[in-house]
C-alpha cells in the first residue's frame, strides 16, 4: 500500500518534470521540497523506487529520478479522489436503457479482469456483462454528464504475453440494491449506445430479464460510493 509520505515524495518529483522525463535531483534537495532531513528524503526515496513507483540512477550532479509508469497511475488515483471530493453536488444521473444481446466475448474479459475489478470496485464479478442499449436523449445526456465525472480507472496489464488496456468505471445502482459498475474498456467493439454492466450476481436471473426490457441505471459518485 502506497503511504502518504510516498505520495507527497512522488509529488514532489513529479513536479521537477519526472513525469515526462528524467531529472536531476540532490536528496537535499528533494528534503528541502519535502520539509524533511536529508536522511528522510533519501529513505522515502528509496521506498519509491522499491514498490517500483519511481527509476533512480547516479551521475556527478545528483541522483536522476523518473516516475514509472505504476508511479504516475498512483498520482493520477490521487488526483481522482481528489477531483471526487472537490465535485459540487449535482443531480442525480439516470440512465434508462433496454437490455440487448452481447457479442459474448464480456465472459472471457470479466474473468481476466476480475481481481482487478475486485480491487477497485469492491466486489468480484459475475464472469459476464450486462448490455444495456441507451434508449432515448435524455438518457444519451446523462451517460455524457456521467463521463464528464471522475471514474474509477482499472489499470492495464500484461497477461500471457498479451497486452490489455486501462478500462474506465462507473459506479451505478441497478434497481434498489444492487451495486454494479458500467464498464468503457479502451478498445471496444460496441457502438457508444450500448453500455456494459459487470455486477457481483447475474443480472438476467436475478431480475429476470429478457431482451428489450427496460432497465434503469443511477450512477453512483465517487465521493458518495
Amino acid at each position: 500500500m502506497t503511504s502518504p509520505e510516498m505520495w507527497f515524495t512522488l509529488y514532489a518529483i513529479a513536479g521537477k518534470g519526472a513525469v515526462h522525463r528524467r531529472v536531476t535531483m540532490t536528496t537535499r534537495e528533494l528534503g528541502a521540497m519535502l520539509g524533511v532531513s536529508q536522511q528522510t528524503a533519501s529513505r522515502r526515496l528509496a521506498e519509491c523506487v522499491r514498490a517500483g513507483l519511481v527509476l533512480k540512477s547516479h551521475s556527478v550532479n545528483g541522483t536522476i529520478l523518473q516516475l514509472t509508469e505504476e508511479g504516475i497511475r498512483e498520482l493520477e488515483r490521487v488526483l481522482q479522489g481528489l477531483e471526487a471530493v472537490f465535485a459540487p453536488p449535482r443531480d442525480e444521473i439516470v440512465i434508462v436503457g433496454k437490455v440487448t444481446e452481447g457479442l459474448g466475448e464480456g465472459a472471457y474479459y470479466v474473468d481476466i479482469y476480475a481481481q482487478k475489478f475486485q480491487e477497485a470496485l469492491g466486489f468480484r464479478p459475475f464472469p459476464g456483462t450486462l448490455n444495456v442499449r441507451v434508449i432515448d436523449e435524455e438518457s444519451r445526456r446523462a451517460v455524457n454528464m456521467m463521463k464528464k465525472s471522475p471514474p474509477l480507472i482499472v489499470p492495464g496489464f500484461v497477461h500471457e504475453g498479451r497486452t490489455f488496456g486501462d478500462v474506465i468505471c462507473y459506479r451505478v445502482k441497478v434497481g434498489e440494491d444492487i451495486n454494479a459498475a458500467i464498464v468503457i474498456a479502451q478498445r471496444t467493439h460496441h457502438s457508444s449506445d450500448i453500455l456494459e454492466l459487470v455486477a457481483p450476481v447475474n443480472l438476467r436471473r436475478k431480475l429476470g430479464l429478457r431482451n428489450d426490457d427496460t432497465i434503469t441505471l443511477r450512477v453512483v459518485p465517487l465521493h458518495r460510493a
